[in-house]
């Protein structure tokens, strides 16, 4: 299921099984553009920026919903490719494990939560970076 934002990513969630969804996903991907020249250690970089990601989920979950400590993040971002004036692609992929009542991912209540969640993870952490600015294509067509 497709997520809207008024942010430049693509936000996709789903889950392995609609009808028993004991846990879903949310895929946030985008291609970052470093913002300044000169920097050569782009790996701890990215490390800080997962660090980020997942200290912010588990910020914004609700422990009612979700079990947080149970959650999965994982991001990619190659850190052999970046180079200064080239976009690299930046994917994350959250995992959440649901608790009691597993609700449909297309329900009127989870659905504005996966929301809530996906944007305040654009908004506090890639929107706010300060090595990278995101785009949600490679080419600015």
């Amino acid at each position: 299921m497709k997520i809207e934002t008024p942010y430049q990513y693509n936000i996709i969630s789903g889950t392995v099984d609609n009808k028993n969804p004991k846990s879903v996903y949310i895929q946030i991907s985008a291609w970052g553009k470093p913002t300044e020249d000169g920097i050569e250690d782009y790996e701890s970089i990215i490390k800080r920026r997962a660090k980020r990601v997942k200290r912010k989920l588990f910020e914004v979950l609700d422990n009612k919903s979700f079990y947080k400590t149970k959650s999965i993040v994982d991001f990619n971002m190659a850190s052999s490719g970046i180079n200064f004036g080239k976009k690299s692609f930046m994917s994350v992929e959250m995992t959440l494990f649901k608790r009691e009542p597993l609700l449909p991912i297309n329900s009127d209540k989870m659905k504005p939560i996966l929301e809530e969640v996906s944007n305040k993870i654009i908004n506090d952490v890639f929107e706010k970076d300060e090595n990278f600015r995101f785009y949600k294509k490679k080419t600015n067509v």
